[in-house]
């Protein structure tokens, strides 16, 4: 924990007068996280999250942000998401700039770890809504935190016991995900 704090603060120190470059129009984005299932009955199972995102600035502070979502796990098929989301970067001359963003996609699954699990027989819907902070460490080059509400909706096949049926699902899912911008 000490390291982390030294590290931490070594970071803020390292970029203390550092700005995002304003003239730059596209963004490339990396975030990600890890989930980790255990049941009761020794059931364990771990998944990685990548979400690549581009970037087009179109007017100061409004991004239009196309987004793909891949999920990975160890005996369930793959996740696929794709985005189109809209935000706004509250550009404040500082080297943390916060931002909201909104947006909707289709998604082959949902991307969580459960049991049972969860698959679609077609793509469903999925709305985003979410916000954090890029911190630049330099003008180009930003970590990037951000909260995510995402709500999934549409006709789904669950499997239970071996048994699948067709329901209706309205799934919503928060994460905290954390990645790096990349101004080009």
């Amino acid at each position: 924990m000490k390291t982390l704090l030294f590290i931490m603060t070594l970071a803020f120190a390292c970029t203390l007068y550092a700005q995002p470059d304003s003239e730059k129009q596209l963004e490339l984005s990396l975030s990600g996280l890890y989930q980790s299932f255990s049941g009761t009955s020794n059931d364990q199972s771990d998944a990685f999250i990548i979400s690549p995102r581009l970037g087009f600035h179109l007017v100061k502070g409004f991004e239009i942000e196309p987004e793909a979502t891949l999920m990975s796990a160890k005996r369930l098929s793959p996740v696929y998401m794709l985005n189109g989301n809209v935000s706004y970067n509250f550009v404040l001359f500082t080297k943390a700039v916060p931002f909201l963003l909104i947006g909707y996609g289709t998604a082959n699954e949902i991307p969580f770890l459960q049991l049972p699990s969860v698959r679609t027989g077609s793509w469903i819907g999925v709305l985003n809504i979410g916000g954090g902070v890029k911190e630049y460490l330099s003008k180009d080059v930003a970590l990037r935190v951000e909260y995510r509400y995402q709500k999934f909706s549409g006709q789904v096949q669950e499997i239970l016991a071996n048994l699948s049926y067709l329901a209706t699902t309205n799934h919503e899912i928060t994460t905290l995900q954390f990645g790096f911008s990349v101004l080009l």
